[in-house]
C-alpha cells in the first residue's frame, strides 16, 4: 500500500520529523498564480474590455471592489486552512500511501492495556467507496467558501465567464467524487479542474480591485 514498511501503529515508518511547510506555501501561492494567470489572459484579456470597465466602475462607485478583494483574502485564508495540515500530513504518510491519505483524522483507543494501533477508514469494498465518497464532499465543504463569495459580486463584471468557471468547478468536483469511489488516485483530475476553476474565480475579484486601485 505505501511502499515502506508499516510502523505498529499502522502507518509507515517515517524520517520526515519537522513540519513540510513549504507544501503549504506551495499550495497557497501556485494554485492563486495559475488561476490569475487564466482569469487575466484567457478572461479579462480578451473580452471586451470598455464593458468590464464601465461594470468595474459602477462596482468602485459603491466601495464593492473592497468586497471584491475581501472575497481574494477570504480565498487565500481558505487555502491556507487547507493547505497547512498538509505540512504534518508528510510526517505521517508517504505520496504513494494510497488510502492512508484519504483519511482526514486518526484515532486510537485510550485508557488501560490500550493498544497503539491507529484507527483510520475502512477502504475496502463497498464500505471504502462510501466513505472516499462522503470525504469527497467534505472536501468540497472545506473548499468551497470563496466559491460561493464569488458568484455574485463577480458576476456583475463577468456574467457568463463566472458562469463558464462554475460549471467547470462543478464539473470538477463530479469527477472527484466519482474518481475517489475508484480508490485513491482515481481524483486527481476533477481535484486539478475544480482547484484551477476556484482559484479563477478568486482571480477575477482581484482584477476588479487592482483595477479599481489603479494597480492594473
Amino acid at each position: 500500500m505505501s511502499g515502506r514498511p508499516l510502523g505498529p501503529n499502522g502507518l509507515p515508518v517515517m524520517r520526515v520529523a519537522k513540519p513540510q511547510l513549504f507544501v503549504t506555501a506551495i499550495l497557497v501561492i501556485v494554485p492563486a498564480l495559475m488561476g490569475l494567470c487564466i482569469a487575466y489572459f484567457g478572461v479579462y484579456a480578451r473580452g471586451p474590455l470598455a464593458t468590464y470597465e464601465a461594470r468595474i466602475a459602477a462596482l468602485v462607485a459603491t466601495d464593492l471592489h473592497w468586497a471584491c478583494a475581501a472575497v481574494v483574502v477570504f480565498g487565500r485564508l481558505v487555502a491556507f486552512a487547507n493547505g497547512y495540515p498538509m505540512a504534518h500530513k508528510g510526517r505521517i504518510v508517504l505520496p504513494f500511501s494510497g488510502n492512508l491519505r484519504v483519511n482526514p483524522f486518526y484515532y486510537k483507543a485510550v485508557g488501560k492495556d490500550a493498544p497503539e494501533n491507529l484507527i483510520g477508514l475502512v477502504e475496502d469494498g463497498a464500505v471504502g467507496a462510501y466513505n472516499r465518497a462522503n470525504r469527497s464532499l467534505h472536501h468540497m465543504i472545506e473548499n468551497n467558501g470563496a466559491v460561493l463569495a464569488s458568484i455574485f459580486l463577480g458576476a456583475r463584471v463577468f456574467p457568463y465567464e463566472v458562469f463558464v468557471t462554475i460549471a467547470t468547478y462543478g464539473l470538477g468536483r463530479v469527477l472527484h467524487q466519482v474518481g475517489y469511489t475508484w480508490g485513491f488516485g482515481g481524483h486527481a483530475i476533477g481535484f486539478y479542474i475544480a482547484t484551477l476553476a476556484g482559484n479563477t474565480l478568486e482571480a477575477l475579484h482581484l482584477i476588479i480591485a487592482l483595477k479599481a486601485w489603479g494597480l492594473m
